[in-house]
């Protein structure tokens, strides 16, 4: 089977499996705030959602504003996300962003992700914390791009299924994925990706048994 071929059927496949489903990954903040949502991305990093959700959620409820956050003792915030992991790095990276969009955008956030995708992509990155993920995943939800942020989930279940090179580096994997989605189905394709990472195509003890797409899995074949 081609490559390309085999991506749409993998895709096809969790749409059937998952259908319609509500993604947990983004709260009410973050869909409504580039800001918020540039915060929370950098929350989830090297960390599971569990833990960045909380550390968020813990952050939102004592602080609402940029100014608020620039105005706060950096300690407090280290608490505060403290579940996230990296904490002091976490925290310095907020307050690097805020004080960014504060005296450079004019308190609006939406300034950074102007232009083309490439424009705003590379304007995301020049900021410190934010690599090829953030940007990517703040730019889907944000601006609602056409794109395969790809994480920790969806390398493992790419390159377990054969879908894309095995030694491919970020942009590698989201290139060859986003050629073989159809248009439309990119930003469906990440949440369901992450969505069978984390409840069949687990780290270390796949759930073959409730796994639909072991007929087509190099993974899964080799194991036999």
């Amino acid at each position: 089977m081609e490559r390309n071929d085999k991506i749409k059927l993998v895709t096809e496949r969790l749409e059937a499996f998952y259908g319609d489903f509500s993604f947990e990954n983004r709260s009410t903040s973050s869909l409504n705030d580039p800001f918020w949502s540039i915060v929370e991305t950098i929350l989830s990093q090297n960390t599971t959602f569990k833990n960045s959700h909380q550390a968020f959620t813990n952050l939102v409820s004592k602080y609402h504003t940029i100014d608020e956050l620039l105005e706060a003792d950096v300690h407090e915030i280290e608490i505060l996300i403290r579940n996230a992991g990296l904490f002091k790095s976490k925290s310095h990276r907020i307050v690097h962003l805020a004080d960014i969009i504060k005296n450079k955008c004019n308190g609006n956030a939406s300034q950074l992700l102007i232009g083309s995708y490439a424009e705003a992509r590379k304007r995301l990155m020049k900021i410190e914390g934010i690599g090829p993920k953030t940007a990517d995943v703040v730019l889907l939800f944000s601006r609602h791009y056409d794109i395969v942020p790809v994480d920790t989930h969806i390398f493992r279940v790419s390159k377990r299924i054969g879908l894309v090179p095995q030694n491919g580096n970020y942009e590698i994997v989201k290139n060859t994925l986003e050629n073989g989605i159809p248009r439309g189905k990119r930003g469906y394709a990440h949440m369901a990706f992450i969505k069978f990472g984390r409840e069949v195509c687990h780290a270390r003890s796949p759930d073959h048994a409730a796994c639909p797409l072991t007929d087509i899995c190099d993974y899964f074949q080799a194991t036999k």
